[in-house]
């Protein structure tokens, strides 16, 4: 789906002539005035200098719809913030400034993602070990001391764990209902 609106704004942009430097001179001139047909235009006018610039970081992480969002945004924060100096250097700096920050982002987001992952199977895991023990399910008190966590926190897993089934919808027999369903509502 990213791609198939990606190809749409690629085909868009063909329609859009980009600024030549006489009148991107003049088109920031104006633009520093406040001028916003000027400021729209050479938004408009360097597209494709922001879309060259997220091609920079394609295969990274994000998809290119994504990546070419986050330019075109870099991009009309230059314009905006433009006073004087080299135009391009500074929307190029913008520009990969956000392209930089939203792959560190999703990298982060991707580590989160992991760690909580290790920490529902770890707690899957000790509590189908406690429950073959006691010959129940444990509680969450049982399961918070026998992982060293506070049962606030074994509760936060086994919602999330439940909140994730719930969102993909992989409900039936899963190691998680071995979990139970105590003190989720609290």
């Amino acid at each position: 789906m990213n791609e198939e609106y990606y190809q749409m704004y690629l085909d868009e942009l063909k329609e859009i002539r980009p600024c030549t430097d006489q009148e991107r001179e003049e088109l920031l001139r104006k633009a520093v005035k406040g001028d916003g047909a000027a400021r729209k235009r050479l938004i408009e006018g360097h597209l494709i200098f922001a879309l060259a610039s997220a091609k920079d970081f394609r295969d990274k992480g994000l998809p290119m719809s994504d990546l070419v969002q986050e330019a075109n945004l870099g991009l009309t924060l230059a314009v905006e913030e433009y006073r004087e100096g080299d135009f391009l250097a500074q929307a190029r700096e913008r520009i990969m400034a956000l392209l930089k920050a939203a792959l560190d982002d999703q990298s982060m987001e991707k580590k989160v993602e992991e760690t909580m992952l290790e920490r529902v199977n770890r707690l899957q895991e000790i509590s189908g070990k406690m429950a073959e023990e006691l010959g129940r399910e444990a509680t969450v008190e049982e399961l918070a001391q026998r992982m060293q966590m506070p049962t606030g926190e074994i509760k936060d897993i086994m919602k999330m764990a439940v909140d994730a089934l719930s969102v993909t919808g992989e409900f039936g027999q899963t190691p998680v209902e071995s979990l139970g369903k105590e003190g989720f509502d609290e």
